[in-house]
């Protein structure tokens, strides 16, 4: 013979106690504030907070020869990463581009 427990309601609670109801929480309201601000001021970045590895991760949305995904665990330290992604992905490119053309008039 299989037993079965009641059923019981979910929430907090006790034996001989009415349940209670469990509150629903959303975690680094604050941190997902400041991801959606950096990635409006910031156009050309998804910008994105991860509650459970409490990193920002920002994810370049313009053309790139492989996928730049960079992560930090403050907003300014994502910040500067960023600036330095672009300043070196603009670099190699202006290298490129001018080493192709030179010698093509």
């Amino acid at each position: 013979m299989i037993r079965r427990r009641p059923v019981r309601s979910r929430g907090r609670h006790r034996d001989g106690q009415a349940a209670l109801p469990v509150p629903h929480h959303t975690w680094g309201h604050e941190a997902r504030a400041e991801a959606a601000m950096l990635e409006i001021t910031r156009p050309g970045w998804s910008v994105l907070y991860g509650t459970g590895s409490r990193l920002f991760h920002a994810i370049a949305t313009w053309p790139t020869p492989e996928p730049l995904i960079i992560c930090d665990r403050t907003v300014e330290g994502l910040k500067a990463q960023m600036r330095e992604a672009e300043t070196t992905v603009l670099h190699r490119w202006a290298l490129t581009s001018t080493s192709v053309t030179i010698g093509h008039f």
